[in-house]
């Protein structure tokens, strides 16, 4: 891939103004135009995201988010085999995953569509997929969209991979966050979200009421490790807040109809990436809402398998909204 390829276009409107980018169709920038903010980590340049070490910065995801087990799923009787990049299992679509795909980019008044062309058997994965990706502005709110079609029954479990920081700089620690859920996975010792759902009441992972991120850590757990890389379950396709950031002068809401949801805390950048504005991006600088399917949904039975059913399109959104505390 040569740089020269790699292009972006920034949309915005009265309240914010929005950055994004051909490759892995990302979310490059997401600024606050009162207070000039940039909720999202990044890269001042191309070529940090061609070097930005597995950290998939603002990319969309694909064709799975995700882990799934020994890189191994059976579909319609037939087994099938993927990259085990995150040994032993298969991560975020393997290593030829979408981020850093070129997308075919149209530009609207108020929006951005990406379409990508995903070929059978692409990274292991059945069928000939059509990706489309839109980014589109509406009032406080940056609205992302997937469709997905193939000419095979596959799986698909897209999501957004931004790192939001609502100070635009230093850590997350001290934010302030609330997920309207009561369960959350358990992980096995390689991050896989296992089928053993806990309820999160007096945890370290329970938001159900606002609590800082950074108190929560010190309460720890044993599954907990460095930091959060959970899936938290809803498991409905209901359109609903499912999380909310907020400092002490911003508030980012997180809406879907996707069935649950990664956080995920930035636990593994370690200060050897160089983001925007010269700053080195060190563990907690930034944290994750994926939206998407059940991790390793395909092998279990007790939650919604991601299945793309041949010539049937799958369609589900993220609405991330921002809004100013007075």
């Amino acid at each position: 891939m040569m740089k020269n390829d790699i292009c972006c276009h920034t949309i915005e409107n009265e309240y914010i103004s929005v950055t994004v980018m051909n490759m892995g169709a990302a979310l490059v920038s997401f600024v606050d135009k009162k207070s000039g903010i940039d909720i999202v980590l990044g890269f001042d340049s191309y070529e940090g995201y061609l070097d930005q070490q597995g950290s998939y910065m603002g990319a969309t995801i694909g064709r799975c988010a995700n882990r799934i087990a020994n890189g191994c799923f059976v579909l319609n009787g037939k087994e099938y085999h993927l990259s085990k990049n995150s040994f032993p299992h298969s991560l975020h679509g393997g290593y030829d995953n979408f981020s850093f795909k070129i997308f075919d980019m149209k530009k609207e008044k108020n929006a951005v569509l990406f379409t990508y062309y995903s070929k059978d058997h692409e990274e292991g994965y059945p069928g000939n997929l059509r990706l489309e990706v839109e980014y589109r502005l509406e009032n406080h709110s940056l609205v992302y969209t997937f469709k997905g079609i193939s000419d095979q029954d596959t799986i698909m479990n897209i999501t957004n991979h931004s790192y939001f920081n609502l100070n635009g700089k230093g850590d997350i620690l001290s934010h302030e966050l609330k997920i309207n859920t009561d369960r959350v996975a358990l992980n096995d010792e390689h991050a896989l979200a296992t089928e053993k759902i806990i309820h999160v009441k007096d945890t370290a992972f329970d938001y159900q009421n606002f609590h800082q991120i950074g108190e929560r850590l010190k309460i720890g757990h044993e599954n907990l490790l460095d930091g959060y890389d959970h899936n938290y379950v809803f498991e409905n396709t209901d359109i609903k807040e499912m999380a909310v950031l907020k400092n002490d002068h911003m508030l980012l809401q997180v809406t879907s109809d996707l069935l649950d949801m990664h956080l995920y805390t930035a636990n593994h950048l370690n200060g050897t990436l160089k983001g925007k504005n010269n700053q080195v991006y060190q563990k907690y600088a930034g944290i994750c809402f994926e939206c998407q399917y059940y991790p390793n949904a395909i092998n279990y039975d007790h939650v919604s398998k991601p299945i793309l059913v041949a010539h049937q399109p799958m369609t589900h959104f993220i609405r991330y909204t921002l809004k100013e505390i007075s």
